[in-house]
């Protein structure tokens, strides 16, 4: 019996001694179900309180019949790829696109702070084409960051990247302020 899919059978044969002493106290149905069978046995047995001694703790008797009943979930399993598989896919597809990647409002939002931190307090209005063109710039400079930051992941053996992959990727291609 050692490639049976008959879950029921087994579960019957692995400790038939705990499920005939526990059938006083565990309620109407001790014996454990079929998968596709009905499931008011189930019901009225989780329904009941378990029964407790002078002590106040549960006989023991209670637990060892809910083990031995087999869970009856008719759900199909989820389907998921293998870890990195999804990634990949989702590398080609934003490879191939020429849509921006950071949402405009939140990327102009960010502009005008900057631009009330920096600039004199006249200059408070953009074009859109300027705001476009900054958000080009701006993306264009982090792929590249990324790409010179995985560069210098892979060449320390990693494949994880770190802070110090990206603080030599901008000293090496001399990108942004100067540590």
């Amino acid at each position: 019996m050692a490639r049976t899919k008959h879950f029921a059978s087994r579960a019957r044969d692995r400790n038939p001694t705990n499920a005939t002493a526990s059938s006083s106290a565990a309620g109407p149905s001790a014996t454990p179900t079929r998968r596709g069978g009905s499931q008011g046995g189930e019901a009225q047995q989780t329904a009941t309180p378990p029964a407790t001694t002078t002590a106040g703790r549960k006989k023991g008797g209670t637990k060892r019949t809910k083990q031995a009943m087999p869970k009856s979930s008719n759900k199909k399993k989820t389907f998921r790829y293998k870890p990195g598989t999804v990634a990949l896919r989702e590398i080609r597809h934003f490879q191939k696109t020429t849509k921006l990647l950071i949402p405009a409002a939140s990327f102009i939002r960010e502009v005008r702070s900057v631009t009330q931190i920096f600039a004199p307090p006249d200059v408070t209005r953009w074009t859109a084409e300027a705001l476009m063109a900054i958000q080009e710039a701006a993306e264009d400079f982090l792929v590249g960051l990324f790409s010179d930051a995985m560069l210098c992941a892979i060449h320390a053996r990693r494949v994880t990247l770190m802070r110090k992959d990206f603080e030599l990727a901008r000293r090496l291609g001399g990108k942004g302020r100067p540590l």
